[in-house]
């Protein structure tokens, strides 16, 4: 119904803190802006093609309440239900694979500089 409305609200928080942090020169603030903005896109891009998929299937309108689950108090207790069920859980995997993506792609950087760095100090 609208389980995106998780992983859109956490790309909307990353993408203000990383406007907030525009200024700030410090490196260890700019690789989480680098980060907060990748993962932000990531969260927003997903969320709109599950939106599409809603509308596609008829669970959000173009009219009043906008939301099908919101017709009704008991179907509102569904929607809520469903962004705890499923909404948050999707926002948790997202972020873990993202994170995880990005420190296998650091190490493994890591180990390419450093195989690179031996074997230009072996010649």
């Amino acid at each position: 119904m609208c389980c995106f409305f998780i992983p859109t609200a956490e790309a909307a928080i990353l993408t203000l803190t990383s406007a907030a942090l525009k200024n700030n020169r410090n490196p260890g603030v700019q690789l989480f802006r680098r980060h907060a903005n990748g993962l932000s896109k990531l969260l927003a891009g997903g969320s709109l093609l599950l939106a599409l998929e809603h509308i596609w299937h008829g669970e959000i309108t173009f009219h009043f309440p906008f939301i099908t689950a919101m017709e009704t108090p008991e179907d509102t207790a569904v929607m809520l239900q469903e962004l705890a069920d499923v909404g948050v859980p999707m926002a948790f995997l997202v972020t873990f694979a993202y994170i995880t993506f990005s420190a296998l792609r650091s190490f493994f950087a890591g180990h390419a500089s450093a195989a690179r760095d031996l074997s230009g100090s072996a010649k």
